[in-house]
């Protein structure tokens, strides 16, 4: 799969708000692996992986960078991911998740 191919089916969200001490907080996030269906007569439907981090410690094309990474098998999920990338991950389909409104 190519970046182009990749960019396609990921989705970007900008999350903003305020942090201690009203600090202005800009993180990016990037959802992957959309799938929907049913199993055993239930729906299930949502991404499997979700990657954040704050704009400061990594824009937006580095994270879509290392999500491309993560998604060819280049880096590993428990071992190459830096400490300010927050990774969540569902195990089964039935525990895919959908965009939040907030972090």
């Amino acid at each position: 799969m190519t970046k182009k191919e990749f960019k396609e089916i990921c989705n970007c969200q900008v999350y903003t708000g305020r942090g201690r001490n009203f600090i202005q907080i800009k993180i990016n996030a990037l959802y992957f692996d959309f799938k929907q269906g049913t199993n055993k007569d239930r729906y299930f439907g949502g991404y499997k992986y979700r990657i954040s981090a704050n704009v400061k410690d990594m824009p937006k094309a580095e994270l879509f960078n290392l999500a491309y990474e993560l998604w060819t098998g280049k880096k590993s999920i428990k071992y190459d991911l830096p400490w300010y990338v927050d990774c969540k991950n569902a195990e089964t389909d039935d525990q895919r998740f959908k965009i939040q409104l907030s972090l």
